[in-house]
């Protein structure tokens, strides 16, 4: 009976030792994600400012054009925001597929942040 117990018992705790370690690290990862992507959304939100400043001086088709693109970027950062409160908001089983659709979207609004300050600085 005692081999009994330990052929079931043992591997079944060590399973659930492995499955809380597992979930824990899963749960590290996904808070650690969220902080960077946080923090690339504020420091993206600073270079906008920094560049509605600069457009201040824009004229005529330059200004309108300009405001044009802000809107564009306040649409994608708008989206960036969703994704990542959806990966907040996600299990630690599905928040891997929301990373990768919030890292899509991230990058989507750096390239485009990019253009529209080439364009305007």
């Amino acid at each position: 009976m005692k081999a009994f117990a330990i052929f079931i018992i043992l591997p079944c705790f060590i399973f659930t030792v492995f499955l809380a370690a597992y979930a824990a690290g899963q749960k590290d990862q996904k808070d650690e994600y969220q902080k960077e992507m946080e923090a690339k959304l504020k420091e993206l939100d600073q270079k906008v400012e920094e560049l509605k400043g600069k457009a201040m001086e824009l004229k005529g088709d330059a200004e309108k054009e300009f405001d044009e693109q802000l809107e564009k970027l306040k649409k994608k950062q708008k989206a960036a925001n969703k994704k990542l409160e959806k990966v907040k908001s996600a299990s630690e089983k599905t928040w891997e597929d929301l990373k990768s659709k919030a890292d899509s979207e991230m990058k989507e609004l750096e390239k485009l942040y990019d253009r529209v300050a080439s364009k305007f600085k």
